[in-house]
This record gives structure tokens, sequence and C-alpha cells, in this order.
């Protein structure tokens, strides 16, 4: 990864020496996959950016591109051999270090589908931009204390899912808390929320929203309780996020989505030191959100509220489990 960047910023460098008034200046780079990636400066602006290059045909007229805190995503008013070339550029107040961290992880998102089809690598170029956007909108910083066991939950549920016979891409692309999801994994018509502590007694859920545990439009809704404790055994957070990779490596595309959700969940392995806690999963359990379940949701509040957070004492509802399989069989998913 260290070649690449290496080579793209030294493009940079010999653009930014070169003459130019208005326009691209672009060196093309990555000779194997010649035509594709060029690295660039727009003047008189002089940011960086990575322009890489897809047919004609996958790319629709009308596709939103991203743009987030540090930069974005322009088409270039210019076709050669059949491509439509997509600049990812640096803001002028954007950190270079972290955009070129960042052009780095793209290009390798692309060249890791393996698949030469420019839909598919359109998607990873798009898909991980999207992450991005979304690990800076979080602060580009490491995870707090508490959204590490949020991530380490939301892990264990996956890996689980995996276990027990779910498709890896249905499980993947379930994985919507990272992407703005309601519910951290949306299956069908219903969902699946997880709540998860490290407390030595008792489980507490932090419920979000009145909207969280509504199951009107949502149905069937679960809330899958995860405790873990902190030992001298356990497994850290990027020991976890490694064993689900390696699960999903014969699948280049499905490991690429699973890498996008882990970005926007604000995890990146620039940080890994950071996360030195181990953690072991002492129960799970899936707890299935109906009539009787404590709750608030807008159909049972006072005219008038419109908004509210809570908590939830699940430790008396544990005993309550209808386990993942069953759980994932109403859903429809196994």
């Amino acid at each position: 990864m260290a070649k690449l960047i290496d080579e793209i910023q030294l493009a940079w460098n010999s653009i930014q020496t070169a003459q130019g008034t208005s326009g691209w200046n672009t060196v093309a780079v990555l000779p194997r996959h010649p035509g594709r990636f060029r690295a660039g400066r727009n003047f008189p602006d002089l940011c960086e950016a990575l322009l890489a290059g897809f047919r004609t045909s996958v790319i629709s007229r009308n596709e939103k591109f991203p743009e987030g805190l540090g930069f974005h995503v322009t088409r270039v008013n210019s076709e050669q051999d059949g491509f439509v070339w997509l600049a990812l550029t640096r803001s002028p107040n954007g950190n270079l270090e972290l955009f070129s961290a960042m052009v780095s992880d793209i290009v390798h998102a692309i060249l890791d589908t393996g698949s030469g089809d420019h839909s598919l690598e359109l998607r990873a170029f798009l898909g991980r931009i999207r992450a991005w956007q979304e690990f800076m909108r979080k602060g580009a910083v490491p995870l707090s204390a508490e959204n590490e066991v949020g991530l380490v939950g939301e892990l264990t549920v996956l890996e689980k899912m995996l276990e027990v016979g779910m498709a890896p891409e249905a499980a993947i692309r379930a994985w919507s808390g990272p992407l703005h999801g309601l519910r951290d994994f949306e299956l069908g018509f219903g969902a699946i929320e997880v709540k998860t502590t490290v407390a030595t007694a008792g489980l507490v859920a932090k419920i979000g929203s009145l909207e969280q545990l509504d199951d009107t439009n949502c149905s069937p809704l679960f809330l899958g309780a995860v405790k873990y404790a902190l030992t001298e055994s356990g497994q850290t957070l990027p020991e976890k996020i490694s064993a689900i990779r390696a699960q999903l490596e014969s699948n280049p595309i499905t490991l690429s989505e699973f890498d996008d959700r882990v970005l926007a969940a604000g995890y990146s392995p620039a940080h890994s030191p950071q996360y030195h806690r181990r953690f072991s999963l002492r129960e799970i359990a899936m707890l299935e959100v109906g009539e009787n379940f404590p709750r608030l949701m807008l159909g049972n509040v006072k005219p008038g509220v419109i908004s509210a957070r809570y908590e939830i004492n699940l430790e008396p509802l544990l005993s309550q489990d209808v386990g993942l399989t069953t759980a994932l069989k109403k859903l429809e998913m196994i």
C-alpha cells in the first residue's frame, strides 16, 4: 500500500511544479492498469485528485456522487477510449495525509474486486468513498469506549449469522447500522437492533428514538442483547474484524462491502493499536419485540410527545430468548 500511495504522491508533486493555468493536468499511475487511474490537479486550485476511468455504459447521468468533509467527487467533462472519468478531489481545507490514506484505500478497494467488471468496480469505488464520508463525519478519530463496545456487539451478531448459515452477501448487506440505518440489521420486512454491555451486573439498553423499537412497519423486530466480559484471554476489536474478514476472503465483493461498513462505523486499521481491550462473550439473546415488550413508540405515548430517548432493563427479559436461528427463520433469512 505504501508503494502505491508513494507513486501517486510523486505524480502530484510533479504536476505541482509543471506549468498550468486552467483545467486538468494529470499523470497516469498504476501501469498494470493502463488508462484507468490518473493522479491529477485541477488548475488553478491545485488540489490533489485521483481520477478513475469507467466505461461510459456503467455510469448513470443521474448518479449522485458523494461529497464529504475534505473531499468531493465530480464527473470530468472528458471521455477517452470509451471511459468516463470520475475525480476524487481534496477540498482546499482537507487534510492531505488523511486524503492520501483515503485515495490509497479506495484504489485497493477497486483492484481487490479482481473482476475487471466496471460496474462492480464502480460500486466498490463509490461504496468506499461513502464509507470514508461517514468515517470523516464521525471525526476520523478512534472510537470512544462505548462505541467500541457497540461495534463489537454488532460484529458478534454478524459473526453468529454466518455461523448459523445465513448467506454472507445477505448478512453483510443487512448490516445497515453504520450506513445511517434506523436499526443495526434490516432483514426483509423486519430487523434486529443490537444492544451490548460489558457491565458486570445487569443489562440496560439505551434506546435512541421512538421509532427504534416500533414494529408497526417493521415486523418481525428483534432486540439482540449481547453481554461481554473484559478479560485477558478475550478477543480485541481488530482481531474480531480480522476473523470475519478471513471468512469472506473467497468473495472479494462481499469483503469490500464489509470493509465499507466497518470504516463507516468509525473503525480504521490505522487506529488498531488503540483497541487493546479484550472481550469474552458471556451471553447473547434474541428478544422478539411485540405488544407486551417494554418500549416507547409513537403509538403509546401521549399526544404531543414527538421524540424520546430512554433505557430498558433487559435482564428480566433474557429468559424470553428465542435464539438467533429462530429469529432468522422468522425473518425468512435462513
